[in-house]
């Protein structure tokens, strides 16, 4: 489910199930099961005046969903953000923009990343993968592709490199476009450095923006193969690609449909079950 949403949305209960698949995990929606869910907004205006708005809002998401009851919460509640502390990764620092400046302070490299819906917040192997491959690499005056940009966090970490720009970052989820800003912000980026596609690529090959040297696709092992004719199409001789989001028993299809492009394998990371390929043509 993709939320066109005013609102900075969370779920304190899961509204999905998660189901073990060949391209590694797939989820389905739980039906009729009451969720507490929670949201941001300042309180500008009296509660009934924001449950008034959030009926409206709740409305557009079709029958399934209604609003059954409302708490306003006083902001100084913030124990959810406990939970995103500084990680290192390589030689940087990811940390939410909360994280106080003293704590910091020895660390000579931060990338500045928020929670929200949007995927990417540095704490899952994949993304962290990919980072590592990146450190390891010279992205200066490259043309990037991040497809499944999520929270921007590798177009952002692209740029901070010396990337050419702008990156251009697709996703299908809307709120990936407020939250890169945000995001963007933080790491004292202007925000023509990412360019934000709304979109799916395998619908709508009009999206891309041309050739890219670097093409990122964290998504998944089937997306990836699904992506290949994109991939051949739109990187530039001598490019690579850094495919992530494989769970390795799907890991050798990849491999396979890959290597009949003539795609080999030139570095690989990987973290529990989940693999990221670097991959270049022969």
């Amino acid at each position: 489910m993709v939320l066109d949403s005013p609102y900075t949305l969370g779920w304190t209960e899961p509204y999905i199930d998660v189901l073990v698949t060949e391209n590694g995990y797939d989820y389905r929606e739980i039906e009729e099961r009451p969720v507490v869910a929670y949201l941001f907004e300042p309180l500008t205006e009296t509660p009934p005046v924001h449950e008034a708005r959030l009926r409206s809002f709740l409305a557009g998401w079709g029958e399934g969903v209604r609003l059954i009851a409302a708490e306003t919460v006083a902001e100084e509640n913030e124990s959810w953000k406990e939970a995103y502390t500084p990680i290192q990764v390589g030689g940087w620092t990811i940390a939410p923009s909360w994280t106080p400046s003293e704590q910091l302070a020895d660390k000579q490299h931060v990338l500045w990343i928020d929670p929200g819906a949007a995927f990417g917040t540095g704490y899952h192997g994949t993304t962290q993968d990919i980072l590592l491959l990146l450190q390891e690499m010279d992205v200066t005056g490259k043309r990037v592709l991040d497809i499944g940009a999520g929270s921007g966090i590798l177009s952002i970490f692209c740029a901070l490199q010396g990337a050419a720009t702008p990156v251009h970052a697709i996703d299908i989820n809307p709120q990936s476009r407020s939250e890169i800003g945000q995001n963007l912000a933080h790491n004292r980026l202007p925000d023509t450095a990412v360019a934000v596609i709304i979109g799916d690529p395998l619908v709508d090959g009009d999206l891309l923006p041309g050739q890219a040297d670097l093409i990122l696709i964290n998504i998944g092992g089937g997306e990836a193969i699904a992506m290949l004719p994109l991939v051949e199409r739109t990187l530039a001789p001598g490019g690579c690609v850094i495919l992530s989001g494989i769970v390795e028993w799907i890991r050798p299809k990849v491999e396979k449909a890959y290597g009949r492009a003539g795609f080999t394998v030139a570095a690989e990371k990987q973290s529990g079950e989940w693999v990221t390929l670097q991959m270049r043509q022969k």
